[in-house]
């Protein structure tokens, strides 16, 4: 059964993927793998207990493997080769109980966020987001406006659109970014793929945004422009998708020449079908003709281009793609869902976790709330307000000695200064650590050095919504102040 975005394999279809030599590979008791973020599809065997969902244990959404459960023959969420539970999330429910899952099993998905893997939430957190941000894409700036405006509204923004599927059929799903939203010449639609060992896109394919994708990793690109001669047909280029390249390679283009009347001197000599079309195909490297050579490459009929289409063509289903406008709610879950991914392998070395106010803000709406009940709760901590006009300051003291502090203001940021108090992080890290060790630490959590920081130690998740930002300062190589909170584009 095919689904957009994502692909699943019953007995009979993957027996049959197998014969036309497509590589699924076994695990040791026999189970059938997609080439995709290690999931595994189908199960061979109902008792694989390693491989398989027959009677797999899947992972919550902190990716903590579960207990035992009958998973019905298909799997957790990728990773490894650990079966059972909710496909889409990972956690024990089944696909039709857990409000992210979905299993399969319909004929359609609710949603295409339901059936991202980690990875491409990965993805779709760093550039995704990041068009929305800076309109700019990791290898290329975007047009912004026909008229020359260096913004857009939320409207004209929702105008651009992305999608998420296999397109190449390699195995994983790759980002699509169409914008539209500037000059005909600016307009452009890119296929990126995601290496999740480098964590960074490889820029596969990039033309006009007049594209058609098919299930044997040909693409139809149409042109920007219909040139002369006159026709109905769109001209197009074909391009082929190489594995070993991990690129588009071009098999040649497509164009007609309809006979109009006294207004173009048609070719009727060529037209031997006589069905007022002629065509003329260009191979990769050709040349086209033109004017002064009376348009002579215009020589083929329709069963020409037939059977040069079939060498290429014959069979290749159209890939039915969902693209979902550019605005916050389309991938508004992306973000958080990714990060709490690296903090849950993160924090598997660690045993302080529930004291990590960092942490809250990840999971918890009201996290200045939950971080101020914390401290005061179960260490004791004294929140005031020490200045009585301005409500939205808070700061935390223990002994006398001002620790933490609380701005409600900008989505809220969290201050912690002086010295290690009991147990207490944020991300890892506390004053009094050393910079190369703190660094090392919020790396791990997924920040990296904002390029428009004015401090030395700031570090951001992103510039898309969502994102959390993080700065420090230090004597003598040693942490000395923090303050962290949600990231602003604006506000930094």
């Amino acid at each position: 059964m095919k689904e957009t975005g994502i692909y699943h394999y019953e007995k009979e279809e993957a027996e049959k993927q197998k014969d036309n030599g497509r590589n699924f590979p076994l695990c040791s008791d026999g189970a059938f793998r997609s080439l995709r973020c290690g999931e595994w599809r189908w199960a061979k065997r109902a008792d694989c207990k390693d491989r398989t969902g027959g009677k797999g244990r899947g992972r919550d959404r902190n990716g903590t493997i579960g207990n035992d459960g009958d998973a019905g023959g298909y799997v957790g969420r990728g990773g490894g080769c650990i079966g059972g539970g909710c496909r889409v999330c990972g956690c024990q429910r089944t696909g039709w109980e857990c409000e992210f899952g979905d299993w399969g099993k319909r004929s359609s998905h609710r949603d295409a966020r339901e059936t991202l893997s980690g990875e491409n939430q990965a993805l779709l957190w760093r550039h995704t987001a990041q068009v929305m941000a800076v309109y700019q894409l990791p290898d290329m700036e975007l047009g912004v406006g026909v008229w020359g405006k260096d913004t857009l509204d939320a409207g004209e923004m929702a105008e651009n659109c992305f999608a998420v599927a296999d397109v190449d059929q390699d195995g994983r799903e790759e980002l699509l970014v169409r914008w539209t939203t500037t000059t005909t010449a600016g307009s452009l639609e890119v296929v990126y793929d995601y290496n999740p060992v480098s964590g960074e896109l490889k820029n596969e394919f990039c033309a006009y945004p007049l594209l058609t994708y098919y299930d044997n990793g040909v693409i139809k690109a149409g042109w920007s422009h219909n040139q002369v001669p006159p026709a109905e047909f769109w001209p197009c280029t074909f391009y082929q998708f190489e594995p070993e390249e991990n690129s588009y390679v071009e098999i040649g283009s497509l164009r007609a020449w309809d006979d109009i009347g006294e207004e173009w001197d048609f070719p009727t000599e060529r037209d031997v079908d006589g069905d007022g079309t002629v065509y003329e195909m260009v191979k990769a490297g050709e040349e086209y003709s033109d004017y002064d050579s009376d348009y002579e490459g215009f020589q083929f009929n329709q069963a020409d281009v037939d059977e040069w289409l079939g060498g290429f063509m014959e069979g290749a289903q159209e890939i039915p793609l969902v693209y979902y406008p550019m605005k916050h709610e389309s991938f508004a879950d992306f973000t958080p869902a990714y990060l709490r991914m690296l903090a849950a392998e993160a924090g598997k070395e660690r045993t302080d976790t529930a004291s990590d106010l960092g942490l809250f803000i990840l999971n918890e709406e009201y996290f200045l709330d939950v971080a101020q009940t914390l401290l005061s709760e179960k260490y004791g901590v004294v929140m005031e307000q020490p200045d009585p006009a301005f409500e939205e300051w808070t700061v935390g003291s223990k002994d006398g000695k001002e620790l933490f502090s609380f701005e409600a203001l900008n989505a809220g940021h969290i201050g912690y200064k002086g010295e290690r108090f009991e147990d207490v992080t944020i991300f890892g890290i506390y004053p009094g650590m050393r910079v190369d060790s703190a660094w090392e630490k919020l790396q791990a959590y997924g920040f990296y050095a904002s390029s428009y920081a004015e401090v030395e130690n700031c570090l951001i998740t992103g510039e898309g919504f969502g994102n959390i930002s993080i700065w420090f300062s230090a004597e003598d190589n040693v942490v000395t102040d923090i303050t962290v909170g949600p990231y602003c584009a604006f506000a930094g």
